[in-house]
């Protein structure tokens, strides 16, 4: 499972990712099927960045953001220990120089499009690459909590 932030270590954010992923696994036999899981304690820290998580998604819709609410969605994901320097800038860069502030855009699918023109175009090193693509998922995400706070 990819990190949020490699850099930063193991943080309650990424704590938070490992615990959410599926803890069930199916083991079947040839007489029956049986089902085991473990249990995952979350420490006070994990817990709260899991309720900073749920509260971001709840208050952000990826698919219909100002820019105001990208740059501020961006901070409070940086703060928050979910993302590095790296993905808030690009989270949170202008979409135009002509950008206006308060017209709303679907920001995932766009960040999706724009990387693939650009890619296609040799558009991007290695690194560059590489925060686009932890942006986008940390976006994804995010959506997928708001549209399934339980998953």
């Amino acid at each position: 499972m990819n990190a949020i932030n490699p850099s930063a270590g193991t943080s309650a954010a990424s704590q938070v990712y490992a615990t959410r992923a599926t803890y069930t696994a199916d083991q079947q036999t040839a007489e029956t099927t049986k089902t085991a899981s473990d249990t995952v304690t979350l420490s006070d820290k994990a817990r709260q960045a899991q309720s900073k998580w749920q509260e971001l998604a709840a208050n952000y819709d990826v698919h219909n953001m100002s820019a105001g609410e990208m740059r501020s969605l961006s901070r409070e994901l940086f703060d928050g220990g979910f993302i590095g320097t790296g993905e808030m800038m690009v989270i949170g860069a202008p979409t135009s120089m002509n950008e206006d502030p308060l017209k709303k855009h679907d920001l995932l699918n766009d960040m999706r499009h724009t990387y693939q023109l650009s890619s296609a175009m040799g558009g991007h090193s290695k690194e560059s690459s590489e925060l686009y693509l932890k942006s986008i998922e940390v976006l994804e995400r995010l959506g997928k909590t708001r549209s399934d706070p339980a998953a």
